[in-house]
């Protein structure tokens, strides 16, 4: 065999081996290709069955949202009356506590005024009886002079 030849036979075996590589590689790309197709038409049909469940929620969301908007809206009025309510109340307490305090301080007026008439009285009993003493002791005065 002559290096011509031999040469050649060197690069058909490598052109083998090289073919061979790469059918090897085709086969393995090709398995791949397979897994990634089962891949994607789980995931579409995963997709296809989250995508009816969320329009479902949604719907039961926006269901929700319309009761909940219609039910608020039949409260505010109940909640206005009530702040109403709160308000009368605060009213009505001040004016309570408004007359509270006037008839305390009436109250105090009154035992006040009470106090003076009980010192005034007592005063003028105890200055009649001063009196009453003196003039006695005038009396007897008068009359131990003679």
């Amino acid at each position: 065999m002559t290096f011509g030849q031999l040469a050649g036979l060197i690069a058909a075996i490598a052109f083998l081996i090289l073919v061979i590589f790469a059918c090897i590689l085709l086969n393995q790309l090709s398995k791949t290709m397979k897994e990634t197709n089962k891949s994607i038409t789980t995931l579409t049909r995963d997709v296809h069955y989250l995508s009816q469940e969320m329009e479902d929620v949604l719907s039961n969301t926006n269901t929700l949202l319309d009761d909940i908007n219609r039910k608020s809206e039949q409260l505010d009025p109940a909640v206005k009356a009530v702040a109403d309510v709160s308000q009368s109340v605060s009213e009505v307490n001040a004016s309570l506590q408004e007359m509270v305090e006037k008839a305390r301080l009436h109250r105090e007026k009154r035992q006040f005024d009470r106090s003076i008439f009980k010192f005034a009285g007592k005063t003028l009993v105890f200055d009649a009886f001063n009196k009453f003493r003196q003039h006695r002791k005038q009396k007897k005065g008068m009359i131990n002079n003679e």
